[in-house]
């Protein structure tokens, strides 16, 4: 099989054929959970790299570290924050809000997930919003998956609505000249229109088991608890917040640091607040030994994961995919129909980053070959493709894998069967009302 790439005619030979083929067995392995995933990831990293797809370096180089730096910062604040009792403080705090109810905190917390993603990247508040939950599910003695699974879902759907929310964002903005009010007109509407169908969905599937309060909840005991005799540690609660605050100033403030000429990475936004902290702290900060408690399990899967998805697009795995798609129509209907349906669906199984820089290609070349009008329709239906695509499997984006590892640390057993039942109708319902926009702005030609 012969694909067209940007560096020319691309022939698929044996390694490419092994490299796809590791690939589905690795991801095979990942859905049976029989096996750890991260030995999984890293077993297939190893094996690409013998197979001589990259050499060392390119897999390093291959390895998003700005989303590693980035979780590894994050783990460490939340850390810190849980051995200080901020999330049990604040989940008391917020059952009192709404009065305790179930049904209250079904809506509410996916509600705050899609806000907050808009503005704040997906993990860390997939990494904030489901240490919350899951207290607050221990003291009303409700079942948190469904929560954190919609909470996921609202998340990425949010992220999808600015230019900031998601990754992909970014790429197909910065490659392709549109900025951030491009991305609030044009995908900032439709994605509220898919959040509250994804809510809705959730919201019908659930209602029944969170219309009552749990009998054991022992709702007066609770109401009794004084939310600041939670608070274990002052100090540590100080130094926790003002590192989670100063991570999300530099998130929010990037571009204006970058005016003033000091550059903010993502991964350092959060490295830096949390090791001026470690390393500054004191004997009340070293006696606890974060570096140990941080989650290094869902880390070396990322970076197994990362080198893994660099093999499909290096052997141009992914390009062929989406090339295959779009040549199956060339109508602009059918042409970006095929990359919203492809894109979104393939972003289930595959990071959504190197799939959005493959897309990007696609995207020039339409807009060359006259296949589309214009290069605004096709980012707007990649960018919701990719981001809400993500919300289909567990692996679909890093916010899904944050939450789902979450829950797992905690002895919180979902498997694969149980995240399609509860996110997949919701990610469908997403697409499809997204879908539908996609449709009415190509017929309106407001792209």
């Amino acid at each position: 099989m012969i694909v067209q790439t940007p560096n020319g005619p691309h022939i698929m030979d044996f390694v490419c054929f092994l490299t796809f083929l590791t690939f589905i067995f690795v991801f095979g392995l990942i859905v049976w959970e029989k096996i750890p995933r991260m030995y999984l990831a890293i077993f297939g990293a190893v094996f690409v790299i013998a197979l001589g797809v990259f050499d060392i370096q390119e897999a390093i180089d291959m390895v998003n570290w700005e989303t590693i730096g980035f979780l590894l910062g994050m783990f460490l604040l939340i850390e810190i924050l849980i051995e200080a009792g901020f999330f049990r403080w604040i989940s008391l705090v917020l059952a009192q809000k709404l009065n305790y109810q179930p049904i209250k905190i079904l809506l509410f917390f996916p509600l705050l997930a899609f806000g907050l993603s808009a503005f704040i990247n997906s993990i860390t508040v997939m990494v904030f919003l489901a240490v919350a939950t899951l207290e607050l599910s221990r003291l009303l003695k409700f079942d948190p998956v469904p929560v954190v699974v919609s909470e996921v879902v609202m998340s990425n759907i949010g992220g999808a609505a600015t230019l900031v929310g998601d990754p992909p964002n970014v790429i197909l903005g910065t490659m392709l000249g549109f900025n951030f009010n491009d991305f609030l007109i044009h995908n900032g509407p439709i994605a509220i229109a898919a959040g509250m169908a994804a809510l809705g969905v959730s919201f019908l599937t659930n209602r029944k088991e969170f219309s009552k309060l749990h009998p054991h909840a022992k709702l007066e005991e609770i109401k009794n608890i004084d939310p600041s005799s939670q608070i274990k540690d002052r100090y540590l609660l100080r130094c926790g917040l003002i590192g989670m605050g100063a991570a999300l100033v530099f998130l929010v403030g990037r571009p204006l640091f970058d005016k003033l000429g000091m550059p903010i990475y993502i991964s350092t936004a959060s490295l830096l607040p949390a090791f001026v902290i470690l390393t500054f702290g004191g004997q009340r900060v070293y006696k606890h030994h974060f570096m140990r408690k941080i989650d290094a399990e869902t880390i070396m899967f990322f970076i197994g994961l990362f080198m893994i998805i660099g093999a499909l697009e290096k052997k141009f795995i992914i390009q062929m995919a989406v090339n295959f798609l779009g040549s199956l129509f060339k109508t602009p209907m059918g042409f970006v129909s095929s990359t919203f349906w492809g894109a979104g669906l393939t972003s289930a199984l595959v990071d959504n980053v190197p799939l959005a820089m493959a897309t990007v290609y696609i995207i020039k070349q339409s807009v060359a070959s006259h296949i589309v009008p214009g290069a605004g329709i096709m980012v707007w239906a990649t960018s919701l493709g990719v981001d809400l695509g993500g919300n289909l499997t567990p692996i679909g984006a890093s916010a899904n894998v944050v939450a789902y590892s979450s829950l797992e640390k905690e002895g919180i057993k979902i498997g694969w069967g149980r995240w399609l039942k509860l996110a997949l109708p919701q990610g469908l319902a997403a697409l499809l009302v997204s879908y539908a926009g996609i449709f009415l702005k190509l017929h309106f030609n407001f792209w």
